[in-house]
């Protein structure tokens, strides 16, 4: 199949490896976290077989669901581009769902058939159990031992894909057709379905490579030999995953793929390939920075943040200590790249401390309140961001959150402002708001204090109930020394030191310490299991 521009293939997300590989078949375009390498010809090959499998094996169209249950592999690079090649919608399930969780997302998008690792194929059998369409839900099998005692309908992948034809078309796909379904937290904090669009990701890829690039619009030549791969170092079935292997394919980079996060490998990684630039979470930065031992990241020239809030002084003490500047990129599954700052805005001096970047040129954004009015630049309220990567959510009736896009406009649930140059700025999230007293009242302000204690390693805030103030905020902290500490006298102290530094309505009036906060497969804080813990203690209290 030649490149046409005129026949719209482009508007396929698998378009760039398909481009790669005509490009120059021969360079390394993926390499696993244990050497294994494909070309990027022997990666457009292997999708093509597994785009042959998914139509010609398990009967599959355009349009049709795939849940794909893996870790990241190189198997999961080539389905993902598998699917995408022929119209079929992946369905992307973090490995770290249990049983129910996976019969709920199964329910929740009715996929034909679902992709799993032997090895977790048990929790797949465990969740079928429970699905209403488990009857003509095909199971394919990755690395399947054929001693296991399983049903017949279960599909061994491995074995088919030495014997597998190649599908090579490029299927066009319609302006609002579902390119991949990812799960995300709604404002109730329970995963989401959300139907991302062919068009609206490539889209979000131009957004955020015109910014990267100083404007310079696409399409982006393959870089130069000497220039090192990007590393991945997010899972895939998380939406920063899937945009990170986009846009190394997008610019023209090669992939070094980690099957998940550990900084012994990161660092056994950077210093292989010479890694010269990272996308992490700031989970990821916090693991970095509390080693047992410094490692060597002297390739890398910058470091992007994007996921959830970056604690200031997690900021500075990487920076201070590795001397490598962080840049942030401000969005999410819904709303697509929105804001951030680039290494391009460094050297041109536009880069400014306190905002989570300038607005993308072709992102258009709105300061709402709670009644839906636009705020002038400077008022503080609900960020919204006009629609054009996701079609919504799969099931908005029973999502608690209404529908995802409201005429056109989707709610990101984070409150902020503008100022000066579209310059964003972000005070918290809509749903973490404490009202204590009729005030308004953050946590990432109070937790910012808190983290300059140094008892404090880490620490998250939540409203709990009080008969007279409405919520006050409560304390979770992680101690660096739990046994330096009388405790008693440390609640005390911490409650004190707020007061020296925050107005008194936003002063924690408890604190609890705890060996570790909870968080997400994504490395966010789970707030509501800290207020629904902290709820079960006090009604013990009372009994």
């Amino acid at each position: 199949m030649e490149i046409d521009p005129a026949n719209d293939v482009d508007r396929n997300i698998a378009f760039d490896l398909f481009l790669r590989a005509k490009e120059n078949p021969n360079r390394i375009g993926v390499i696993f976290e244990d050497g294994e390498s494909l070309t990027f010809a022997e990666w457009e090959v292997r999708a093509a077989k597994c785009a042959s499998i998914l139509l010609n094996d398990l009967r599959l169209k355009n349009g049709d669901r795939v849940a794909l249950y893996l870790q990241n592999s190189i198997d999961l690079v080539c389905l993902l581009f598998g699917c995408w090649k022929t119209g079929i919608v992946p369905v992307t399930l973090s490995v770290m769902y249990n049983a129910d969780e996976l019969a709920s997302a199964l329910e929740k998008t009715a996929p034909k058939a679902i992709f799993v690792h032997a090895k977790q194929i048990e929790t797949v059998v465990q969740g079928l159990a429970a699905v209403k369409l488990a009857n003509t839900l095909r199971v394919a099998v990755i690395n399947s031992d054929p001693s296991q005692n399983h049903d017949d309908d279960f599909f061994a992948f491995s074995e088919a894909m030495k014997t597998a034809k190649m599908f090579s078309e490029l299927v066009i796909p319609n302006e609002d057709d579902e390119g991949t379904i990812l799960f995300t937290g709604g404002t109730t904090g329970l995963p989401k379905a959300v139907t991302v669009t062919h068009s609206g990701t490539r889209q979000s890829l131009k957004t955020l490579a015109r910014a990267s690039k100083r404007g310079a619009e696409p399409p982006y030549p393959l870089v130069d030999d000497d220039v090192s791969p990007n590393l991945l170092t997010l899972p895939l079935f998380h939406s920063g995953g899937q945009q990170a292997l986009l846009f190394a394919l997008f610019v023209g980079r090669s992939i070094v793929l980690m099957e998940r996060f550990k900084v012994d490998v990161l660092e056994k990684l950077v210093s292989k390939y010479q890694i010269d630039n990272l996308f992490l979470m700031p989970t990821m930065l916090y693991d970095i920075v509390h080693s047992k031992h410094r490692i060597p990241l002297d390739p890398v020239k910058g470091v992007l943040i994007a996921g959830q809030a970056l604690d200031p002084g997690l900021k500075q003490q990487f920076e201070s200590t590795w001397n490598i500047p962080i840049f942030s990129n401000y969005g999410s599954t819904e709303i697509g790249h929105v804001a951030g700052w680039t290494s391009s805005d460094l050297k041109a001096g536009r880069w400014k401390a306190g905002p989570v970047g300038r607005v993308y040129d072709d992102v258009s954004i709105e300061i709402r309140d709670e009644n839906g009015n636009v705020l002038p630049t400077g008022s503080e309220g609900e960020i919204w961001v006009k629609a054009n990567l996701s079609k919504g959510y799969i099931d908005e009736t029973s999502s608690g959150d209404g529908p995802l896009i409201v005429d056109g406009w989707v709610g990101s649930g984070d409150v902020g402002y503008l100022e000066g140059d579209q310059l964003l700025y972000l005070v918290g999230r809509k749903r973490d708001m404490i009202k204590t007293g009729g005030f308004q009242v953050w946590p990432q302000e109070i937790e910012n204090v808190l983290r300059t204690h140094n008892a404090v390693l880490d620490v998250a805030i939540v409203g709990v109930a009080d008969p007279r103030l409405g919520e006050i905020p409560k304390a979770f902290v992680v101690l660096a020394d739990k046994s330096a500490f009388d405790l008693l006298v440390l609640e005390n102290e911490l409650i004190a030191y707020c007061r020296e530094k925050l107005a008194h309505f936003k002063c924690i009036r408890e604190v609890e310490f705890i060996d570790e906060l909870p968080r997400s497969e994504a490395g966010k804080v789970q707030r509501g299991e800290l207020a629904e813990r902290s709820t079960k203690i006090n009604h013990r209290r009372t009994l």
